[in-house]
């Protein structure tokens, strides 16, 4: 019982990774694109280009969402080398670091932005989810692997 449980708790949060891996290719879609105007729906880019100094870092940005994305998409957690199953786990935890640092980074900016205009920033609600979202790719990817896995022993 226990076993099935834990399955069905993986397959879940298997799923999750998989919608977190959507929203990165939306956000990066959405940012390369400019944003999308569907109807009387707009939805604007999370960077005003009014405000943008360094838009090749933008570009990087979005190409590092994909690169993330396709990171939880593509299937090494099924490798039976587990040399190489070590490697694109480091690189998903190298990655998972650099998108929390990108988005700290992100919070970082919009506050000095809105502090140049001398307006208060908003709070950073989204940044903190994408930044704990990211974080929880590293247990979802390890636990996936080993199930029943003791961290005592590690």
């Amino acid at each position: 019982m226990e076993t099935s449980k834990s399955a069905q708790s993986i397959r879940y949060a298997r799923w999750s990774s998989y919608a977190f891996a959507a929203l990165c290719v939306w956000l990066g879609l959405l940012e390369l694109v400019g944003g999308f105007n569907l109807g009387p729906l707009q939805i604007p880019p999370r960077w005003n280009p009014a405000y943008v100094t360094f838009p090749v870092a933008l570009k990087v940005e979005c190409w590092f969402f994909f690169f993330f994305a396709s990171l939880l998409v593509i299937p090494w957690q099924r490798t039976a080398d587990e040399r190489v199953w070590r490697r694109w786990f480091t690189v998903l935890c190298v990655a998972a670091v650099i998108f929390a640092f990108a988005m700290i980074s992100e919070v970082m900016a919009k506050n000095y932005i809105a502090n140049a205009q001398k307006m208060k920033a908003r709070i950073p609600v989204f940044q903190a989810i994408l930044l704990f979202l990211s974080l929880g790719q590293i247990p979802i990817a390890l636990f996936s692997r080993n199930a029943r896995i003791d961290l005592w022993q590690i």
